[in-house]
């Protein structure tokens, strides 16, 4: 058995302040086309947690998608969302999946469950083709390989047991990144090759692209 949670509870302060999960795509909210594909894969549950003020908002936008779905109100951090949306789990297998990926694929699904059912953990990934360089302020200090570097995606996928182990640091300490958990817990995380579709709206011309990829979308 499978449940998703989809992070939807942001503040879209890199989008101007706007909550960008529910900015307009192709006739529909944007996390409402992130929702559908995982009703349309087919899972047991789906928690979507977005922000207080959304909660009526977003109860209605889900309504007729199906009975599956369950909106919850997060937190003003990223991990009080996540540890909100995992109480309301029950399956041997979660997935976790920003609400601002709308273009996610069955196949990536499909792959990311096989890699957590083989390993206990995945997560889809694209290695890095540009050189990565850190800057402060308008001075780049230090160039680092691309080599073995990843563009982590969601959704990430772990078994029950395993993100217990995950829950009680994310509650004891200032955590935004839950596969960070599994690495300082000592555990191996699989990875498979990510969907470079499988975007990630973050900035204001990302809305550009999504939108071209909404009229031309095929999930095959």
């Amino acid at each position: 058995m499978i449940d998703v949670v989809i992070v939807a509870a942001g503040e879209g302060s890199r989008m101007g302040g706007c909550y960008k999960q529910f900015l307009d795509l192709d006739g529909k909210p944007l996390v409402y086309h992130t929702v559908k594909r995982f009703t349309n894969y087919g899972v047991e549950k789906i928690t979507l947690v977005v922000p207080e003020e959304k909660l009526e908002y977003s109860e209605k936008m889900v309504r007729g998608l199906g009975d599956n779905i369950i909106v919850i109100k997060g937190g003003k951090r990223r991990q009080e969302s996540v540890l909100a949306g995992l109480n309301e789990c029950k399956s041997g297998i979660i997935l976790l999946h920003d609400g601002v990926r709308p273009f996610v694929k069955k196949a990536l699904i499909d792959k990311v469950i096989k890699g957590t059912l083989e390993y206990g953990t995945c997560a889809p990934g694209i290695p890095l083709t540009d050189t990565i360089k850190l800057y402060s302020e308008d001075k780049i200090l230090w160039t680092k390989s691309r080599r073995n570097i990843l563009q982590v995606q969601t959704p990430q996928g772990f078994k029950s047991d395993i993100l217990k182990e995950v829950v009680v640091l994310l509650k004891e300490e200032d955590i935004t990144d839950e596969l960070s958990v599994v690495e300082r817990l000592d555990g191996c995380i699989h990875w498979v090759i990510g969907d470079s579709m499988n975007i990630k709206i973050t900035y204001p011309e990302d809305m550009e692209l999504a939108r071209i990829i909404a009229k031309n979308w095929r999930d095959e």
